[in-house]
Formats: structure tokens, C-alpha cells, sequence
């Protein structure tokens, strides 16, 4: 019994933790294929995981983190995990004129 109530406490709590997701504006500074690094409009360096959950879109279309390029203007939808990572839901690179 106490170990069910333990893990409906870890359930409860890992439901908790679903926030929405923070979106991010910047410049591409580096890029792997795990992760992202962009300076905000502040000039501030923010590091994002890449997982493969991540989806990378430049406009609609689809891209691999590979065809990023450094000083591509980007919105990243993040959310936070283990109150310290950053992990990217959606990357959207602007669309190459």
C-alpha cells in the first residue's frame, strides 16, 4: 500500500510539472544535432536540447538541425525540465528569401 501511494505522489507531482511552453526569439549562435544556442534580442546566450521529439520547421517546411546555420533568425517553443533544461518542442527558422 505505501508503495502505491508513493508512486500516485510521483504521478501527481510529474503532472504538476506540464507547464506551457516558453517561446524564444534570437540569432542562431551554434547548432548540433543535439543542441541550440541562440542570443536573444538581449543579447543574452540561451542553451536548448535537441531530442527527437524536437520538431525543426524553416517556415511549414520540415528541416533537419543540420540545415540551421549560424545567424539564422529563430523561435524556439521550449519547456523546462528538472527545473534547469531547456528543451526545444518546436524550432521555426525564418524563411530564406
Amino acid at each position: 500500500m505505501r508503495y502505491l501511494s508513493l508512486l500516485l505522489l510521483f504521478a501527481l507531482l510529474a503532472a504538476a510539472q506540464k507547464l506551457p511552453l516558453a517561446s524564444f526569439n534570437g540569432v542562431v549562435h551554434g547548432v548540433s544535432n543535439k543542441k541550440i544556442t541562440i542570443e536573444t534580442t538581449e543579447g543574452n546566450l540561451v542553451d536548448f536540447d535537441i531530442n527527437k521529439k524536437t520538431r525543426i520547421l524553416r517556415g511549414k517546411k520540415s528541416i533537419a538541425a543540420s540545415d540551421l546555420r549560424t545567424g539564422d533568425s529563430v523561435t524556439i517553443d521550449a519547456r523546462e525540465e528538472f527545473g534547469e533544461f531547456l528543451i526545444a518542442v518546436v524550432i521555426t527558422a525564418q524563411s530564406k528569401r
